[in-house]
């Protein structure tokens, strides 16, 4: 656009950091997936990614997108054990549970658990070693298809792709009728820019 009411942003001539807050106050709202995964030893580690989003519904997969840590470069826990152990679950983030599921951002040493700092409980998922959160009523248990890095820069996102082999969801967000999930219900929560979260019960239909 060359009117004047736009400000062009040149992204190769402009800092990481300054791209990553335009996008992620323009790209909004985002859905956040609570990704639980295992070490090669079995401790358990959870954190949320709000670059989440459906590939496909048939076969089913997801995928989210875990960025480098800004200042070192290095992998994120969750990527580490990806690469290891080749599983994963998704939970579904609620406003019961949102400030829990920030405490697990914090910058904890590798192999410290998440689920105590947080205060959620993992409980033992049917088919892949990673848990699943019990606070969530929706997880999905994913088996790893692909891994695509981009680039190994502070910032630099890698795309994890999984096969969803489980699906799990508490029937008391079920319609009884149809067995669809009841958005007043399940009250999940997004990210916006910044500090940023918000509700997803304002809601209107379009057929």
């Amino acid at each position: 656009m060359s009117d004047a009411r736009h400000e062009t942003i040149d992204t190769g001539s402009t800092s990481w950091v300054e791209v990553y807050r335009r996008l992620t106050e323009a790209v909004i709202p985002r859905p956040i997936a609570l990704v639980a995964t295992v070490d090669l030893d079995g401790a358990a580690n959870v954190a949320p990614f709000s670059f989440f989003t459906v590939v496909s519904s048939n076969p089913p997969f997801i995928a989210f997108a875990p960025h480098r840590a800004g200042r070192s470069g290095s992998k994120k826990d969750t990527l580490r054990n990806i690469e290891q152990i080749g599983e994963f679950t998704v939970s579904v983030v609620t406003e019961e549970i949102a400030e829990r599921v920030n405490a697990c951002a914090a910058p904890l040493p590798y192999g410290d658990s998440e689920f105590e700092h947080s205060g959620l409980t993992p409980v033992a998922a049917a088919r892949v070693r990673a848990p699943l959160v019990a606070e969530s009523p929706v997880g999905l248990e994913c088996v790893l298809e692909e891994i695509r890095s981009y680039g190994e820069e502070g910032g630099a996102g890698s795309l994890v792709v999984g096969r969803v082999v489980l699906m799990h969801i508490d029937s008391a967000i079920r319609d009884p009728k149809d067995g669809s999930i009841i958005a007043e219900r399940l009250r999940a929560v997004g990210r916006m820019g910044g500090s940023l979260w918000c509700r997803t019960l304002d809601t209107f239909p379009l057929d």
